[in-house]
């Protein structure tokens, strides 16, 4: 008899736990999306652990993909980009040098893009509607960051700065300007790395899909130039009339009569402005550099030939 009255308990619990089951079984269950099959692909993460001398180190591989719309003009191109990220570093520690490897491909019926990209970064931003990837690699200790960015048409590094950039917009156009400084104290050293004696630092101007121009700063030698910094000067926006509106604290730049219909020859009316400062007294240099015809203007640029030399 005892035995009897516990069946209708049991009877209960089998049918809560084969409810849940169900319950489960109903969320994990993900239906395909209708439509045609533009393009599929597989990959794969890992993880490694190191006994490093009773340290434990990591090494993690994660593969995952992204979405992302490239702009040609006003033609709207998807990209499926296939991001693989490798992280080496101690349990007990951040390690802010992670490669990545991209590659990029046109999924829909729109021209066909293919292209692969490989970096150290310590992240990638893909959506800050500036029609470019950008990579951030995080300084340590009194380095500053690097500041890269790539076309997303192409794949190809159009332009590079520390600390941040400037940027120029032309309404009703995606791609935009970038104006930026690398300093001496770029992590990754890419000044000292190219080998040019006396460079303090690089200017350097693109667009969303191409490098436009560049000049490198040298310093004489003169009674300032021990004072002179190796970090990235203070930088902004000068404009030259009213055709350009200068916004974000001298950061930004509108160029308000032109249009999507630009020429090169549209893009101007505006300078960088650098200021190095330098000494105890708040004593300071500045370099002034004009763009015209979409190209920075070393002819017309204003500067002390004593401190500094640009080529």
């Amino acid at each position: 008899m005892r035995y009897k009255s516990y069946l209708p308990a049991f009877a209960i619990l089998f049918a809560i736990a084969s409810c849940n089951s169900n319950q489960t079984e109903k969320k994990l269950n993900v239906k395909d999306p209708e439509g045609t099959i533009a393009f599929s692909d597989t990959a794969s993460s890992s993880v490694k652990v190191f006994d490093n001398n009773g340290r434990v180190c990591i090494q993690q591989t994660n593969t995952y993909y992204e979405v992302v719309d490239a702009f040609e003009g006003s033609s709207r191109i998807p990209l499926l980009l296939k991001i693989t990220r490798t992280d080496l570093c101690y349990a007990d520690s951040v390690n802010k040098d992670k490669v990545y490897q991209i590659s990029a491909k046109s999924v829909m019926d729109t021209k066909e893009i293919k292209w692969e990209a490989q970096f150290v970064a310590t992240d990638v931003n893909l959506k800050d509607n500036t029609n470019t990837l950008l990579a951030i690699h995080e300084g340590t200790g009194e380095k500053e960051d690097l500041v890269s960015r790539f076309s997303l048409l192409t794949g190809k590094e159009i332009f590079n700065c520390s600390y941040g950039d400037l940027r120029v917009s032309i309404p009703n156009v995606k791609g935009k300007r970038f104006l930026g400084f690398v300093s001496r104290n770029a992590v990754g050293e890419p000044i000292k790395r190219s080998g040019k004696e006396n460079l303090i630092g690089r200017v350097n101007y693109s667009s969303s899909s191409e490098q436009l121009s560049s000049l490198n700063i040298f310093l004489k030698r003169s009674a300032l130039s021990s004072t002179i910094p190796s970090y990235t000067p203070e930088m902004v926006f000068v404009p030259t009339n009213e055709n350009v509106s200068v916004i974000e604290d001298g950061k930004a730049a509108i160029l308000m009569k032109v249009d999507e219909n630009y020429k090169a020859s549209d893009v101007k009316d505006f300078a960088l402005k650098l200021t190095f400062y330098c000494g105890s007294d708040n004593e300071f240099t500045e370099i002034y550099i004009p763009v015209e015809n979409d190209r920075l203007q070393l002819s017309k640029a204003k500067f002390d030939s004593d401190i500094f030399s640009i080529q």
